[in-house]
């Protein structure tokens, strides 16, 4: 019995076939890597945000109706400044007297202090003082809690429901209702949250 073996033809033709299950293979295993590395990301992302978010929150839920004194200077409970659009090379600066916080702080401050947060050139910043009152010029300690942010906004909502982008507000009291933060990082859409003053 004669055995027939593989034509030239059917050999390049099974090369080819296996030359381009190769390709397809390199090609799924690569956008699955990608995909992989894009999910861990955005993964980082989301938990930084709601990192943000929890401590924002539980900083402003403890706001006290207080005023402020920069030396003998009277500063109100609430400075808010918005500067810009809340994009680019913008400013927002929210400062306040807060209570004793749940959550660590790096200063020794037991009966409560006067905190700031400020958005400038795309990062984050806390800034804390030692006390409420400080003698004048006082420098707070100031630490990065977010890069990359390219839009930030806080608004404020007044005893009637409308939403202000600076605080204090004429015949308004020391705290407004609510605040309303908007953050987005990279070329992600802004997240948004509502928190309620108590």
């Amino acid at each position: 019995m004669k055995m027939r073996g593989f034509t030239l033809m059917e050999v390049l033709i099974a090369l080819a076939i296996f030359a381009l299950i190769s390709v397809m293979a390199y090609r799924a295993t690569g956008a699955m890597a990608d995909s992989e590395t894009r999910l861990a990301q955005e993964s980082a992302r989301w938990r930084l945000l709601e990192q943000l978010f929890s401590r924002m929150e539980a900083d402003i839920q403890q706001a006290l109706p207080r005023p402020l004194f920069e030396g003998e200077q009277p500063l109100p409970a609430w400075s808010a400044y918005h500067g810009g659009n809340g994009d680019g090379q913008g400013r927002v600066t929210l400062q306040f007297a807060r209570a004793p916080s749940r959550l660590a702080s790096p200063t020794s401050a037991p009966a409560g202090q006067r905190i700031a947060y400020e958005w400038t050139n795309g990062s984050l910043d806390l800034l804390y003082w030692p006390t409420f009152d400080n003698v004048a010029h006082a420098a707070p300690q100031r630490y990065r809690l977010l890069n990359d942010i390219n839009h930030f906004r806080l608004d404020y909502l007044t005893q009637a429901g409308q939403w202000r982008e600076t605080w204090p507000q004429e015949k308004e009291p020391p705290l407004p209702r609510a605040v309303r933060i908007q953050i987005a990082t990279g070329n992600s859409m802004p997240v948004e949250r509502i928190f309620v003053l108590q």
